[in-house]
């Protein structure tokens, strides 16, 4: 059986949304295994006592969970003005489960999914706050699932925790594409992540998830899959094509419903492309498919008459819809029976085999119940719902707001001590409270849910630090951190992407809490703006002290795009980051104290900390490249996130002589230091030498005549004597490494007349030093200039282009790079960001082997 979607628009190659990720080195990577996943899956198989093993007669799994859609949100529900065929088409050939339950808002209700547990077991009972993560220890669906020997990949939102071990690569996932935190604020153009790293796109963000989805399928279509794809839309901000919004946006709705409803039709577009990849690789007959939403409606729109939306605890917070499609086994039908989010995980460890302890878990298996369509067993069940925490004046006694539902009633407390019951089948509107008829009815419902606060109550009330596990750097948003003094959150917001304002005073504090599971050498870096000329970081932690002076990066936010022009304003701001210091960090619990030196007049925000495990290794295992000349080596290309990710096993030697994890901009020679060739070049060397750590030893000087490249000569631009600091630098490097190669790119000052005649036999001569104190037979490698306009070329550049091709023919372990094809920015000296990303790989393949 195949299931082909006919669809207003086609899934067909031309037709698809327009999308596509750039072509970065980070994405060219295979799989990233890293050693602390590979511990906690050697550990959970061993409990599991399950090889992973393919067994390709076992059904792949695809899970498509939306974001604050509701249940009216689909056009199979009654809604008589979206539109969502493919949605509906599933629903019509799916079980269709009538009465299913989530928790009322976003991460509870993806821990209990992946768990089978309720949320709150497992620590999650918010959505910010360090309230949202999920702790390692429990075992997750996808954990399950790659030790019964299938691939696992998840495409979107996670919002369970960012750092390792809570991220999805440390809960089972060997593919993540997507974001971590809450909510996202770009949805055109979005920075995400792979596995750890940032990666700049081009599209919209739920048609890059879904093409990520589509070809983890089409890799794996020959072994069994788990694909997880929880989509970040409906959830504002409200931004979509603007001709989908306009379809909706009639008068007849307001903005926000117009632009949720163009985001779900979106969604069903997606969704469409996803089953027709299934039908197109034959795998539509042995594919469990399963759609669910993640919480009731965010705003006030159809809903089928429930009452309440998203973050109630009545029905419409809580009720959502699920169809369930397997053709291989089940048929379609529509079932009344109460079922949850916490039955998914019990249920496809059924279907798909897989190990599970079900004496730990919450929910039961649907099994019966889906095929059958009734099943006695679950009959006199009941669902618990909590919204906890301190925002819900929850005591030791009371747990805040909650709700019980069995096959018949629901039972409701908003208020402490005060419980409504309400007839669902009479009255699913919930406007009578029948608990003064059904006393002991209520009293009983009431009872189970403070039994189950009672025995979870322990659980979700410690402290969460931020584990700290060496794996990968560890990035620290600002919402996790404690202030004291005048800092707040900017514009009072204290979840995703929000930062810190209001950092003035010397007596302020921004404190992190830390679990450190992996003792080492570890590099602090801050993400921050300010236009204060004085100020100086202190970091405090453990037994160090740091301090770094921050460079002035100003501090302007934008107001990001929202097609609901009623919508509250919401700021963004980019941050610059800057490496303050490294320490060194035993095992266990500790703190990150960052104040200021002095009180500056103008504040400092902070978006966050990074902290990354910067070991250096023994000297024959630290390979050193010295990257020497001019701006373009020195970088003039755009930086991005991606650029700003650290390299655990690439450093650098920092201004203050450091050894820190590298990031661009690598030079500090000028303020317009950018993206240059070193980074990628050692990229490529250190995948080629895996047993090794590069360090890279930043030496170029903007504008720098070989002239300058003399001991005692000077440069007035940079206010540097560049052949001397290179060489105290070198010599300062070469304590811990090897100097393997010496990277120069350099000329362009020179490329005139009266210097052009001198500059081979001086370049020879800056070699010559730069052997002496590396060693006779250190590789050089001498890149051309720019060629876009050779045929415009004077006579003095001609020059000094033959002195580097004859240097590098004549020199022993000399290489000459080209550099045709390469693109210039509009300044017509530098070469732009891609164009330098290309100069270090072809820096890296020159390289002669010794």
């Amino acid at each position: 059986m195949t299931f082909n979607f006919i669809r207003r628009v086609a899934a067909t190659t031309n037709d698809r949304p327009s999308s596509r990720l750039q072509k970065t080195s980070e994405q060219k990577c295979g799989r990233v295994v890293f050693p602390a996943i590979i511990v906690a899956v050697t550990l959970m198989v061993q409990t599991l006592v399950l090889p992973r093993t393919y067994a390709s007669d076992r059904p792949n799994v695809l899970i498509v969970l939306t974001d604050d859609q509701g249940w009216g949100d689909v056009g199979v529900h009654g809604n008589s003005i979206i539109e969502t065929p493919a949605i509906d088409q599933l629903a019509n050939q799916s079980a269709r489960m009538e009465h299913f339950y989530v928790s009322p808002v976003c991460a509870p209700t993806r821990a209990a999914l992946l768990t089978g547990r309720y949320p709150e077991r497992s620590g999650v009972i918010g959505v910010t706050g360090r309230r949202e993560v999920m702790r390692s220890e429990e075992t997750t669906m996808a954990e399950r699932f790659k030790a019964a020997g299938y691939v696992t990949g998840c495409f979107g939102k996670w919002h369970n925790g960012a750092q390792m071990p809570l991220h999805p690569n440390g809960q089972g996932f060997d593919e993540f594409f997507g974001f971590c935190g809450g909510h996202f604020n770009l949805y055109d153009d979005p920075v995400l992540e792979r596995n750890g790293k940032p990666v700049s796109t081009q599209g919209y963000i739920t048609d890059l998830l879904t093409d990520q989805a589509i070809e983890f399928v089409k890799a794996n279509h020959k072994q069994p899959f788990f694909c997880y794809v929880p989509f970040n839309a409906p959830h504002g901000p409200f931004q979509v094509d603007r001709k989908l919004f306009d379809k909706y946006n009639d008068g007849s709705i307001s903005e926000k419903t117009a632009a949720v409803y163009a985001m779900v039709e979106n969604i069903d577009t997606n969704l469409a492309r996803l089953l027709t990849t299934l039908d197109e690789h034959e795998l539509s007959e042995n594919t469990i498919v399963i759609f669910l939403t993640d919480n009731g409606p965010n705003g006030k729109r159809f809903n089928g008459g429930m009452r309440g939306a998203k973050g109630s605890v009545h029905e419409g917070g809580c009720r959502v819809p699920c169809f369930i499609r397997w053709p291989a086994k089940v048929s379609p039908k529509s079932i009344d029976q109460i079922a949850a989010h916490i039955d998914l995980l019990p249920t496809l460890a059924d279907w798909c085999e897989l190990p599970a302890d079900k004496a730990t878990l919450d929910g039961r298996s649907l099994t019966t119940l889906i095929e059958s369509g009734n099943d006695p067993a679950l009959a006199g069940r009941h669902l618990i719902t909590l919204r906890t925490g301190p925002r819900f004046k929850t005591s030791n006694q009371w747990p805040g707001r909650f709700a019980v539902r069995n096959l018949r009633y629901r039972l409701v407390s908003e208020k402490p001590g005060m419980v409504e019951l309400y007839d669902m089948g009479k009255d699913p509107g919930q406007k009578q409270n029948v608990a003064d008829k059904y006393p002991d009815l209520a009293d009983r419902l009431k009872q189970a849910a403070l039994d189950y606060y009672s025995e979870i109550q322990p659980s979700v009330e410690p402290n969460r630090p931020v584990p700290i596990s060496g794996a990968r750097p560890t990035m620290i948003p600002s919402v996790d951190a404690k202030l004291t003094g005048n800092p707040g959150f900017a514009d009072e917001i204290e979840w995703a992407h929000s930062w810190v304002d209001r950092w003035f005073d010397r007596d302020d504090l921004v404190t992190f809490s830390l679990d450190v599971r992996q003792a080492g050498r570890y590099s602090i870096q801050v993400h921050y703006a300010t236009a204060a000329k004085n100020a100086e970081v202190i970091a405090k932690i453990a037994n160090s002290e740091l301090h770094g002076n921050l460079k002035r990066v100003a501090n302007k936010s934008v107001i990001r795009p929202d097609l609901d022009s009623k919508a509250t304003p919401r700021r963004m701001l980019d941050f610059s980051v800057q490496t303050i210091g490294v320490c060194e960090l035993e095992s266990g619990m500790t703190e990150l104290q960052l104040s200021l030196a002095e009180s500056v007049d103008r504040m400092v925000e902070l978006g966050g900390v990074t902290l990354t495990r910067c070991e250096i290794p023994e000297p024959k295992q630290f390979h050193l490249f010295l990257l020497a000349g001019q701006s373009n080596m020195a970088g003039r290309g755009k930086v991005i996130p991606t650029d700003r990710y650290p390299d655990d096993r690439i450093l650098m030697l920092d201004q203050q002589n450091r050894w820190v994890p590298a990031v661009d901009p690598l030079h500090f020679d000028k303020s317009v230091a950018g993206v240059g060739l070193g980074r990628e070049f050692a990229r490529v060397y250190a995948a080629a030498h895996p047993d090794v750590t590069v360090g890279l030893i930043p030496c170029a000087a903007g504008g720098s005549p070989i002239k300058s490249w003399v001991p005692g000569g000077y440069h007035d631009q940079t206010k540097s004597h560049p052949y001397d600091d290179a060489m105290i630098r070198v010599q300062i490097a070469q304590q811990d490494g090897v100097v393997k190669g010496i990277l120069w790119h350099q000329g362009e000052s020179d490329s005139k007349s009266g210097a052009a005649e001198l500059y081979r036999d001086r370049l020879r001569e800056v070699f010559a030093r730069f052997r002496k104190q590396v060693g006779t037979e250190t590789p050089i490698l001498i890149g051309g200039l720019a060629t876009a306009n050779k045929e415009k070329w004077n006579d003095a550049r001609k020059q000094v282009d033959q002195a580097h091709r004859e240097l590098a023919n004549e020199l022993e372990h000399a290489a000459f790079v080209e550099s045709s094809g390469l693109t210039l920015k509009s300044d017509n000296t530098h070469f732009d960001r891609e164009s330098l990303l290309e100069f270090g790989r072809r820096y890296a393949e020159a390289l002669p082997k010794k």
